[in-house]
């Protein structure tokens, strides 16, 4: 660097006329020390900005998955006595459990049987000196089945006849026991093993089994309750029983129909009330009503296939006539039947009619018209065909409907079907042949009588002809029965009818017409409703009953005009009460008399008194059996028991341990006893709070985020602002300095395209649907929306606000929705906030890919920037070189003029003092 001399000898101001000569150089240096300056600036910004974008997408890893939100967690105070697992569905709280008694399977123990005794032995072996003993195997489901057994019956052949009936069943020879369990837990599961015979009552002693029981002793007091030693008793008895079996269960069948019509009549009460407001404020006249109820009632599909008439009246297509016109009917209250006709004209502007065929239309000539894609001027299609000369004619043809009223008359074709003694029918065809209805071709003899089945076979000539199949099938035509068609001859044109479609749309284009289409929807849905009632056939109750659809129905009817549709509906309730108390009461009773089911079911004759002979005979044996009775003493029956546990006070009774209640499994494993004193606790917990301050404490992060994003995007512009020069700062004060700089900060990222392009997605992300079970979800379902444009505050139309928030003043006053739906149903909450995070952080990992320009789990080109950056000092560097040389140039020729003037004074200095100055 030149030795920089200031203007002493000159008096010149050196310094500033030299940085004004280098000024160009000066400004390019400051020009690009500035935009290093921004671009260090703008770094500095994106990183701070990037540290809370991956913060809120390593924050969503973690939201995306259920085990975040803690569902359910349920506790049991002893294990020992009962385990739980709770579903999503299970209420929070404390709950108090008693397992009353643990479920078990029915096991007999036999008594034991002498030394020797192994699964061969016989019961003639055991002591056995009867005949044919009669074993009953009874399960708890009321099914028996009789075991025969002899003196030659084996132990081994016993148990194979048990196992068959349904029960395990095993010998022990070590311990000499035969042992029989029920196939599952439960009392419907379990089983007695009783006599069906006095000689069945000593096998079972014999073999052990003749057991003491609760259950044995029911089985038999099935029988003995109709027990009197006078034997005429006994049948009276049973008969009294069989008769107040049969009044039970018609009772029971009959009050069940009834409260069954009861209980559906409160859904068509409302849906008749609603329906019949609807159409009386449609704004149509009474009699537009009826049709627009008729119409509603059907499908779209249906109506397109009906016509109605001006009195409403519904016609359905039944047939075609012989031209092809679609043949409609109706059948009117008398039973009659009334036909339309629909005849579908085509026509050209000339005049000339046209048939319809698969391929377009054909003409009186027979020339055939396809489309020729084009349309006239009124919009009909125009067709056409080529003549032989080569000449295209064309017509645009259009068509026309007409309806007439015709009757129907059968007449004779000529022809005859025919059918054989094998049942077989055989119908003409057009050829002179016969279709059989066994699938096969037939062809009749010249006389009538005989069929020969025939194929068409192709000559040498190629042409077919009829040949009798080589041992075909031949037969006598039995009978004959000419053929009749149906012809419909008109009687009148009729021009009041139309499809029920135009019928529909014209009574919603009517201008009295008030219903909207939400209306007509709700409409539609009470109309259904309404019919499927009216439709339903009693298949107990006689249209008298009090409580028969058609009663129900016309009670309704009339409570509605009266206004009193609720009063009649609350009176069911107590009459629905009052059959339930009459319908325990014949439970009660067919369950005593239920042995007597079969037999109450059959016809009075003489199978049913034979029947009732017969069982008296059981009776009469189940009573000798019990006087006479030989109780193995060491044989043991465990009866099948059910579980009963209390939860909350009510009782639950199950066949196994296991029970589902409310969204809680609770498994029985040991008995409690019963009372307060001696229930576990049971603690279900769903951190509904949790999962709400979960969602709430994403809404704030994200909501921080994208306001800050959007403040960034939408900063004022900061235009002719510049990063300051030291020179320029030592002008201006700190808090101008700071003021100056925040300026050209806030304003780095104003309108900046990646800046946009990770506001959009975040965006976008947030107000996209969620389809969760076939419905779609957005954030306003659970009461979290912005508050848009023009009341959200600057820069904050994107933020997030839960409706009841009481720390958001903007929306605290609101129905709290979030927490309800919490509440009420975590699991669509859950699996909303799981997919929307899913997404979010889907959108968020595709912005923080790495590229050339960025790093990995960066949104901004940082790599672009870092290169910048250096771009930039190197520039600088050189700028910063030229103008330091320039600089030393000047100085350079100023110190010079310096140096010079300095001679220059002292040589005058010199003179004047030589010429005495």
């Amino acid at each position: 660097m030149a030795i920089r001399i200031t203007g002493l000898n000159s008096g010149l101001d050196t310094e500033s006329i030299i940085s004004a000569l280098v000024s160009a150089y000066s400004y390019k240096t400051q020009k690009y020390t500035k935009a290093q300056t921004k671009l260090s600036w703008t770094q500095d910004l994106w990183k701070s900005l990037n540290t809370k974008i991956y913060s809120l997408y390593s924050s969503l890893d973690n939201l995306r998955y259920s085990s975040c939100y803690n569902l359910k967690t349920t506790s049991v105070s002893d294990t020992t006595k009962a385990t739980v697992t709770a579903s999503s569905s299970a209420v929070n709280g404390t709950q108090t459990l008693n397992v009353i008694q643990t479920a078990q399977a029915g096991y007999l123990t036999g008594g034991q049987l002498d030394s020797g005794v192994t699964s061969s032995t016989t019961l003639a072996e055991l002591g056995y000196t009867g005949g044919d003993g009669e074993l009953v195997l009874t399960q708890g489901d009321g099914t028996t089945t009789s075991i025969t057994v002899s003196q030659g019956t084996t132990i081994s052949s016993l148990i194979s006849s048990l196992k068959d009936a349904g029960v395990n069943a095993s010998y022990d020879e070590t311990n000499r026991r035969i042992y029989i369990s029920s196939t599952a837990t439960g009392a419907d599961n379990d089983f007695t093993l009783t006599a069906g015979n006095l000689d069945g009552a000593s096998a079972l002693s014999k073999l052990g089994l003749n057991v003491e029981s609760e259950g044995t002793a029911a089985t038999y007091a099935t029988y003995t309750q109709y027990y009197d030693e006078d034997g005429d008793a006994i049948s009276q008895n049973v008969i009294d029983a069989i008769s107040a079996y049969n009044a039970a269960k018609s009772d029971y069948e009959t009050r069940s129909a009834q409260n069954s019509n009861m209980s559906a009549a409160y859904s068509y009460a409302t849906a008749y009330s609603a329906m019949m407001d609807a159409l009386k404020s449609s704004g149509l006249s009474e009699d537009d009503q009826s049709k627009l109820q008729t119409l509603l009632s059907m499908t779209s599909t249906e109506r397109a296939n009906s016509l109605m008439d001006a009195d409403g009246n519904v016609y359905t297509q039944t047939s075609t006539d012989e031209d092809g016109n679609a043949i409609y009917s109706y059948t009117d209250e008398n039973g009659d039947e009334q036909l339309i006709q629909r005849v579908i004209t085509y026509t050209d502007a000339s005049g000339s009619t046209y048939t319809a065929s698969d391929s377009g239309f054909v003409d009186e000539d027979g020339n055939v018209y396809t489309s020729t894609g084009e349309t006239d001027e009124d919009g009909n299609t125009i067709y056409s065909y080529t003549q032989e000369d080569g000449t295209e004619v064309t017509a645009s043809i259009t068509s026309s409907t007409s309806y007439y009223a015709v009757t129907a008359s059968e007449e004779e074709t000529g022809y005859y079907s025919y059918t054989d003694d094998d049942g077989i029918t055989y119908t003409p065809n057009d050829d002179g042949t016969y279709g059989g209805s066994d699938g096969n071709l037939y062809k009749l003899s010249d006389d009538g009588s005989t069929m020969t089945q025939v194929e068409w076979v192709t000559d040498e000539a190629g042409e077919q002809t009829l040949a009798e199949v080589e041992d075909g099938r031949t037969a006598n035509t039995a009978s004959s029965e000419v053929i009749t068609k149906t012809v419909y001859t008109q009687t009148s044109s009729l021009s009041n009818v139309t499809t029920a479609s135009e019928a529909l749309t014209a009574l919603e284009e009517d201008e009295n017409f008030t219903l909207s289409e939400d209306d007509i929807s709700t409409l539609t849905s009470n109309i259904s409703t309404v019919n499927s009632y009216v439709s339903t056939e009693d298949t107990v109750l006689d249209d008298t009953d009090e409580y028969s659809i058609a009663s129900i129905v016309a009670a309704v009817e009339a409570a509605y005009a009266n206004g009193d549709v609720t009063t009649y509906t609350s009176t069911l309730a107590e009459a629905i009460t009052e059959n339930k108390t009459a319908m325990a009461e014949d439970e009660e009773t067919m369950d005593t008399h239920s042995v007597l089911a079969d037999i109450a079911a059959m016809e009075d004759g003489d199978e049913k008194n034979a029947a009732i002979a017969s069982f008296v005979e059981q009776v009469q044996a189940a009573q000798a059996i019990v006087d006479a009775a030989d109780y193995s003493t060491d044989a043991v029956k465990i009866d099948g028991q059910d579980a009963i546990i209390k939860l909350n006070g009510v009782t639950y009774t199950g066949s196994t341990n296991a029970f589902t209640i409310n969204g809680l499994t609770i498994t029985a494993q040991a008995e409690t006893g019963d009372g307060d004193e001696n229930a576990v606790t049971i603690t279900t917990q769903t951190d509904t709070q949790g999962i709400y301050d979960k969602i709430k404490d994403f809404l704030t992060q994200y909501n921080e985020l994208i306001n800050e994003i959007t403040s960034l995007y939408n900063a004022d512009s900061a235009r002719g602002y510049e990063p300051l020069t030291d020179d320029e700062k030592d002008a201006m004060s700190d808090t101008e300095i700071e003021k100056w700089e925040e300026k050209i900060k806030d304003a780095l990222l104003s309108g900046d395209s990646t800046l946009y392009g990770v506001m959009s997605s975040l965006t976008s992300t947030m107000s996209s649907g969620i389809e969760i079970n076939g419905k779609t979800y957005y954030l306003s379902s659970f009461g979290i929306s912005t508050l848009g444009y023009l009341n959200a505050a600057e820069n904050e139309q994107y933020a997030y606000h839960i409706d009841g928030d009481s720390d958001d003043s903007s929306t605290a006053s609101n129905t709290d929705k979030l927490l309800s739906m919490i509440t009420s149903d975590p699991d669509t909450v859950i699996s909303y906030f799981q997919e929307l995070t899913n997404n979010l952080h889907d959108a968020l990992y595709s912005k923080m890919k790495s590229t050339s320009l960025s790093s990995a789990f960066t949104v901004y080109n940082d790599k672009e920037m870092a290169s910048e950056y250096s771009d930039y000092t190197e520039t600088i560097n050189k700028w910063q070189e030229k103008l330091e040389a320039k600089e030393d140039y000047y100085y350079s020729k100023f110190s010079a003029m310096e140096t010079a003037l300095a001679k220059l004074n002292s040589q005058s200095s010199s003179l004047s003092s030589l010429l005495g100055g």
